[in-house]
């Protein structure tokens, strides 16, 4: 619902989604109950409050609380890391976060990275990050849902989340993660047609 522009059917988003058509329905209710959308009667999604969806989403999502994530080091600095994520496009990954926001709405240099990977060892062992209890520069996520590659985009050979995610994932994030959401929101609402399809 965020990342497509209206009208959608019930039908398409259960396609879209890949979830229950039950469980749409019931989204789509309290969606709608939230005036968060606009559904015409047994018809079509006609209007998304995109920006008030994300913010309510954030209510039940948290990136280190609804995911598996582990702490590395990677020794020689964020640079060298996303150097290494080109050379390493056969791994499934999504760079989120302060990195990713880089690409929209640049807010301050990135002091740690955020990634969802479906096999943390495995990729920072293939990467040479150290995992770490204290002083981590990388985080890795391993979520039960794929949602989070959805729409990834490949920018200079870095696959990042798309901006609907990495927006979330900052809004629950610690530190500045907010500021820097706020920043990243306000590049969604003036540039909705480089990013909602």
């Amino acid at each position: 619902l965020v990342d497509f522009n209206p009208p959608v059917t019930v039908p398409e988003l259960v396609v879209r989604a890949g979830a229950s058509t039950g469980a749409t329905y019931r989204v789509v209710e309290f969606l709608q109950q939230e005036a968060l959308v606009e559904r015409t009667p047994r018809g079509p999604i006609v209007t998304v409050q995109w920006r008030q969806l994300i913010e309510r989403w954030a209510e039940d999502y948290g990136f280190q609380d609804s995911n598996v994530t582990c702490s590395y080091l990677q020794p020689r600095g964020l640079a060298t890391l996303l150097k290494d994520l080109v050379a390493a496009a056969d791994l499934r990954y999504a760079v989120t976060g302060s990195v990713a926001a880089q690409n929209w709405a640049p807010y301050a240099p990135a002091r740690s990275a955020m990634i969802y990977v479906d096999d943390p060892e495995r990729f920072a062992q293939r990467l040479g990050l150290r995992e770490v209890q204290v002083g981590a520069n990388v985080l890795l996520a391993t979520s039960t849902y794929d949602v989070v590659y959805d729409r990834s985009q490949n920018v200079d050979g870095v696959s990042f989340a798309a901006p609907s995610q990495t927006v979330v994932d900052l809004l629950t994030g610690p530190g500045r993660n907010p500021a820097e959401a706020e920043a990243l929101l306000e590049w969604m609402e003036r540039n909705p047609d480089a990013w909602r399809r």
